[in-house]
């Protein structure tokens, strides 16, 4: 007669992801010391986990009563001869490798682990997990396997994100490693595994390998310093750079990363939100790096909004009752700080798609096939005038279904298609509601009569949720809505001029020698920097001239600083370095305007000049 005494192997990697022990051999001993007592063999099962060294396991070989072998769930099934029904059983496992390993090599010797001292009889199944401390060290120290456990989710609703490509890199000092590629399940779950060779590749591999760490000075460690990269149906979900990267993580990784895209159900419900002006800015008043302070400005670099600026968020496509969900932006040229009361509801007179120009067409929705054709797989639902209402109300679910029949689908077909939020709610031109002139042409060198400055402007915006109801009329949802009071934009060019006193006394043309002085002018009412450039054409000479007045060179965060003018700024004394060559003086400025996705970018003007000593 026998009894059936049944197990389950798992090995803990992170506090949610657990990997089936499948392939390991199990071994039954009697156990060293007899134990019966119940209380015994739980006390000892906490503490008894170990190694077995090669010394121990031939000790033990007379003990031996039983083998078997893991399915791929990780179970285990011994049929015990009913005389050692009395018994407790010290069980432990052969690892020849360990899951998804990738380094196979036949000079990795087995690993014999001790996991407990057990009393089968009392047991309808043994379920062991070891702990994630001790799993992976074992895999790591053992076998060469590190793995990284993550999911995916919207940073809005936490609902997971499935479909996304992931792709996991160790920041190098040269060149970048990718640890690897995989695709988020249902669950947003994704798991990578690798080995070390992956992140010690060197511009000398095969014959030097070594991890090697992106700052100076040059230091070499263990670990990778991984970041990570997620697209899904061409929208960028995750974009992390080498400032993001985890240092000189484990063997085992475990992360949440979070992104603003969602992949959405036609008949799911969620909070409605306005949230952001493009990837930048929140849409909200505070003191975080990416909040609009009282007077307007967004973010920590005090920012100016301009040209076509998306205006991020989330919104579901239908009610809980089944209505339709709409929304719209309302725009007031009354504006009050942010921070207190909004400006009154009758000042709202401008809205977008309503309002000729402030709308722009933008991608808000993806329509991604769930079961790929390689024929109109993707379907990016561009919002247009057609979306909107009389009153401004924008339908997404009309721009999906009019995607679907443009594209020869019936609006039936929805449901082949995972519908991606790209996060954009709509975009607005900010040109349409600027109106300040450009300053007048100004000789160089000569600052910006204060009579032409260029005003500051501001406008204040309101985000309103709707419910269509069955007669057609739209139902507000007031706790969903939100205002930022004001909101400064400028669309205007920036003024910049550079002159050569001397060639101006002269010709272009001419060499000159002595002191060099250089004219200048630069003027917006939103500068972030200015700077001045020379260098020879030799290259013996290459270097800023950084005595100007008025304003720091860079990163200008002070909106009071608006420009500066010189009539002859000294370039090369004191000192005189400058040798017989052709020179380049460079004027460099920037301004502090940004769409929400980046800066306007720096300009330059250039004063080529032949020095004669």
């Amino acid at each position: 007669m026998s009894y059936t005494f049944k197990g389950n192997l798992r090995g803990q990697i992170c506090e949610d992801c657990y990997e089936s022990l499948f392939g390991m051999e199990v071994l039954l001993y009697l156990p060293w010391r007899r134990v019966n007592n119940t209380d015994e063999v739980v006390a000892n099962e906490k503490d008894s986990f170990r190694i077995v060294t090669a010394d121990e396991a031939e000790q033990r070989k007379e003990l031996l009563i039983a083998k078997t072998t893991t399915d791929a769930n990780g179970d285990f099934e011994f049929s015990i001869d009913d005389k050692y029904e009395q018994y407790s059983f010290d069980i432990d496992i052969i690892c020849t490798t360990v899951p998804f390993a990738k380094k196979r090599d036949k000079s990795i010797r087995p690993v014999q682990l001790h996991l407990a001292t057990v009393f089968p009889q009392q047991l309808d199944i043994w379920n062991y997990v070891i702990p994630f401390k001790i799993w992976c060290n074992i895999r790591g120290k053992y076998f060469d396997a590190w793995v990284i456990c993550g999911h995916l989710r919207n940073c809005q609703t936490n609902q997971p994100i499935e479909g996304a490509s992931v792709t996991a890199w160790d920041a190098d000092f040269l060149t970048d490693d990718n640890l690897g590629t995989v695709t988020t399940n249902s669950n947003g779950h994704f798991r990578i595994d690798y080995d070390s060779a992956t992140f010690k590749k060197t511009f000398l591999s095969p014959w030097i390998n070594v991890e090697t760490d992106p700052g100076l000075p040059l230091r070499f460690q263990n670990g990778p310093d991984v970041y990570f990269k997620a697209t899904l149906a061409g929208e960028t979900l995750i974009n992390e750079t080498k400032d993001d990267a985890r240092k000189n993580v484990d063997y085992c990784l475990c992360v949440n990363l979070c992104s603003k895209i969602n992949v959405i159900d036609e008949n799911e419900t969620f909070d409605s939100a306005w949230t952001g002006f493009g990837d930048s800015f929140s849409a909200s008043y505070g003191t975080g790096a990416q909040d609009f302070d009282a007077e307007g400005y967004a973010g920590a670099n005090k920012n100016v909004l301009f040209s076509t600026v998306a205006l991020t968020g989330q919104a579901p496509l239908k009610a809980a009752s089944g209505n339709r969900i709409k929304y719209r932006f309302l725009v007031s040229d009354v504006t009050t700080p942010n921070g207190t009361a909004s400006p009154a509801d009758s000042n709202f007179t401008k809205i977008i798609g309503v309002t000729a120009g402030l709308f722009a067409p933008s991608i808000v929705i993806k329509l991604d096939k769930k079961v790929p054709t390689g024929t109109l797989d993707t379907l990016p639902v561009i919002s247009n005038q057609a979306d909107f209402d009389a009153e401004g109300w924008f339908d997404v679910t009309n721009a999906i279904e009019r995607t679907l029949t443009n594209n020869g689908y019936a609006t039936s077909d929805l449901s082949l298609f995972k519908i991606i939020d790209t996060d954009t709610l709509i975009s607005l031109n900010t040109t349409a509601l600027t109106s300040q002139p450009s300053v007048p042409d100004t000789p160089v060198g000569v600052a910006v009569n204060p009579a032409n400055e260029i005003q500051i402007e501001k406008f204040a915006i309101r985000f309103q949720i709707g419910e269509m109801l069955p007669g057609g009329t739209i139902s507000i949802h007031p706790t969903n809505g939100k205002t930022l009071n004001s909101v400064i934009m400028n669309n205007n060019s920036l003024f910049i001029k550079l002159a050569i006193k001397e060639l101006e006394e002269t010709t272009l043309c001419s060499p000159i020698n002595g002191t060099v002085h250089a004219k200048y002018t630069v003027y917006h009412p939103h500068l972030l920097s200015f700077r001045l450039n020379l260098n020879s054409n030799s290259g013996s000479v290459n270097r800023g001239v950084n005595d100007l007045p008025f304003m720091p060179l860079s990163n200008n965060t002070d909106p009071t600083k608006t420009g500066h003018a010189n009539l002859s700024l000294p370039i090369n004394n004191p000192p005189n370095d400058m040798e017989r060559c052709t020179y380049a003086l460079k004027l460099y400025a920037q301004t502090r305007l940004h769409n929400g996705r980046q800066n306007q970018s720096e300009t330059h003007r250039e004063q080529l000049f032949f020095y004669d000593v």
